[in-house]
């Protein structure tokens, strides 16, 4: 049975670590390299400050290599650190082409090579290749005593070596960015997620704290006990149904009856002594949406209009629900619920349109795309 394939974090994370530690070891190995030579070379008194002076410069090197990881193409070329990495590896090159060794002084030019590299790392992308080009020149102009054209050999590998290093921090930066994003998505899945949470609740218990406050109030009206008992049992029941379309909700699995969600909004309508008038065929798909609009429209009619009455159509994929009673100074449908609904309409693809018209109306339209496969 063949194995599963690894997931795209672990992959990342291995790119990201291959990376790392390869620039680092490439910008350690070019810096190392002049170091060992001097540790066998047959140098005399110069061996001890040469090797010195090395190690010191593969420290710096390497602090400026990891810099790139976190400051990639951020820092500035008056930055000390970077200045001192790229002067002591110049002072390293001359010391070791002032001897008089030539198998020693032919591997100067790695010293330059490996801090153009590091500082390749760190310096914003305009500064990469200039920066190389001045460490190439100084380079060639240091060895250009030195026989068989070696300036133009040293000149070459400080460079190449760049070029290289330049690579190995691109595909580290641009592992970051996908790691980044990566990041932003899972924020955003869970951003969307509370969004829709927020919306679902909003209309379980905006609708239902509706229909408790009227009944309630209805309640204190009636003179008949009796009644007004069948109307708190009513208040109680709609109480416990709110509380289930909670939980429901907290698990995800809420799931709208369009014709129960009609006979329960033309019975609040109703009680509330709006004519409620429902007219066309009832859509097969998109229900829970349908009934959020539903829900949200029936709200603000209680909430924001002296309505008599309450016209409900449906035709295809299109929902309407108008109203009248709405004042001069009525709202322009930017409230708070009905923004939340137009955005979750959009969001399927849908067409969302909310607000008053002339004859002191108000509309509410929804066109939603049925479900495809």
């Amino acid at each position: 049975m063949p194995s599963p394939e690894p997931s795209l974090e672990k992959r990342l994370r291995a790119v990201r670590a291959y990376t790392k530690w390869s620039l680092l070891l490439s910008v350690q190995v070019f810096a190392g390299l002049p170091l060992f030579v001097v540790a066998f070379a047959d140098i005399g008194w110069w061996r001890a400050p040469l090797i010195a002076m090395q190690l010191v410069f593969m420290v710096l090197a390497g602090r400026l290599t990891l810099r790139g990881m976190s400051e990639y193409g951020c820092v500035r070329p008056t930055d000390r650190q970077l200045l001192l990495t790229l002067g002591l590896s110049l002072a390293s090159c001359a010391a070791m082409v002032g001897i008089a060794n030539i198998g020693v002084s032919a591997w100067a030019a790695f010293s330059p090579a490996a801090a153009a590299s590091a500082a390749a790392a760190v310096l914003p992308s305009r500064l990469r290749w200039g920066q190389s080009a001045v460490m190439a020149g100084l380079t060639a102009l240091i060895t250009v005593g030195r026989p068989n054209y070696y300036w133009l050999t040293a000149a070459i590998v400080v460079l190449l070596i760049t070029g290289i290093t330049v690579t190995q921090a691109w595909l580290w930066d641009v592992t970051e960015q996908v790691n980044a994003a990566r990041a932003t998505e899972s924020e955003l899945a869970v951003a969307n997620e509370r969004l829709r949470f927020a919306a679902d609740l909003h209309d379980v218990l905006g609708h239902s704290l509706e229909v408790i406050a009227m009944k309630a109030e209805l309640a204190v009206r009636l003179p008949d006990d009796e009644r007004a008992r069948a109307t708190m049992a009513e208040v109680r029941q709609t109480a416990h149904d709110a509380l289930s379309e909670v939980r429901d909700v907290v698990r995800g699995y809420r799931r709208v009856d369009l014709p129960t969600e009609l006979g329960g909004i033309r019975s609040l309508l109703e009680a509330a002594g709006i004519a409620c008038r429902i007219t066309g065929s009832l859509p097969s798909t998109q229900q829970p949406l349908f009934g959020a609009v539903l829900r949200e429209a029936v709200t603000n009619v209680l909430r924001h209009a002296a309505a008599t009455r309450c016209e409900i159509t449906f035709d295809g994929p299109r929902v309407t629900v108008v109203n009248d009673g709405v004042a001069d100074s009525a709202q322009d449908g930017t409230g708070t619920g009905l923004t939340g609904l137009a955005a979750r309409v959009h969001a399927v693809g849908g067409r969302f349109t909310a607000g008053a018209e002339p004859g002191g109306t108000f509309r509410v339209s929804a066109e939603i795309p049925e479900e495809t496969a």
